[in-house]
């Protein structure tokens, strides 16, 4: 997949179907809006094409309101690779940007930079100055374009059970710590990345030394136990990860913590991945740092039993 980081000033492309929007989380409804993508560029024989912006819109428009991020531009970029994406545009978006009109924004950004051919939005689609343009605004400038634009609507997409696939209800559900319930519309396992950095080493006098995360503009999951895949250096290790306040102790910090199961290596400094597989209690408040220790143990065990279980379906599936 080509990865154009600065969209407005990149080469001009060929032939093309896109989609545009930010994608946070590429859950299971933006995965169908781009997979039709991806088909009828497929069909075609052009390149398929997602313009994604960065940061979010709001964070420009109203600060106080930005949600917290899903997914990083990286993470993003490794999801539609394995789609199989033909080309990945980053739309910077600052104040020049959203002073942009609809008609405007789309000369610039698409007329000048690809020879469009469809265009694929979801219906509640809204984009220019003050959110004036909407999907009719893309028909009718797609048929002024010569050749031809034409415009697509993606209705929106419901799980199985009637669940919303929104960035929105992923996030609500992270927040609450329900990690598997947000995997159901992800369709994969909710991840955060960060940089290993020095903690207290109080899990190292418990016989569990852990992992410290350091701040991430991701969403962290809600305080408790996890069961998680903690991803380094291409390596996937299983482990459990610790979010909280640590009331044991008193600690004011929220902090994410993870024991990696039998590794003894040291990787501060480290880029780390962790990867949210299940939920496994919340947060407790221990009379003593023997009794932590019982439950850490009671913790591991179910952790292991999990992320063994996890690992043998993936197998399943690849047989």
């Amino acid at each position: 997949m080509r990865i154009e980081l600065d969209w407005l000033n990149s080469p001009p492309l060929g032939p093309a179907t896109l989609t545009i929007g930010v994608f946070d989380g590429v859950h299971l409804g933006h995965q169908y809006l781009i997979r039709e993508v991806i088909a009828k560029a497929q069909n075609l024989g052009v390149a398929s094409v997602v313009l994604t912006f960065e940061p979010h819109p709001l964070a420009v428009l109203t600060p106080a309101a930005v949600p917290a991020t899903l997914t990083s531009f990286d993470q993003k970029a490794k999801i539609l690779t394995a789609m199989g994406l033909s080309v990945l545009g980053k739309l910077k978006f600052d104040a020049a940007l959203s002073d942009y009109r609809a008609l405007e924004f789309l000369d610039k950004a698409v007329a000048t930079r690809l020879m469009a051919k469809n265009v694929f939005v979801g219906q509640d689609f809204h984009f220019g100055r003050g959110a004036e343009g909407t999907l009719a605004t893309i028909v009718e400038w797609g048929q002024r374009q010569n050749p031809k634009v034409f415009a697509n609507a993606i209705s929106e997409v419901k799980g199985p059970k009637g669940e919303t696939y929104s960035s929105s209800h992923v996030r609500g559900l992270i927040k609450e710590g329900l990690v598997a319930e947000a995997a159901n519309i992800l369709g994969r396992a909710y991840s955060i990345v960060g940089t290993v950095v020095a903690g207290q080493a109080r899990g190292r006098s418990l016989g569990y030394p852990t992992a410290n995360l350091g701040p991430t503009p991701q969403l962290t999951p809600g305080p408790g136990v996890y069961a998680v895949f903690a991803h380094l250096d291409g390596r996937t290790l299983p482990g459990m990860t610790s979010v909280g306040h640590n009331p044991t102790f008193i600690s004011p910090t929220l902090t994410v913590e993870t024991h990696v199961f039998d590794f003894n290596e040291d990787f501060y400094g480290a880029n780390l991945e962790l990867e949210f597989i299940a939920r496994l209690r919340g947060v407790i408040r221990f009379d003593s740092a023997a009794s932590l220790i019982r439950q850490l143990g009671e913790d591991a065990k179910m952790a292991r039993a999990i992320l063994a279980q996890r690992l043998n379906n993936l197998n399943l599936l690849d047989c």
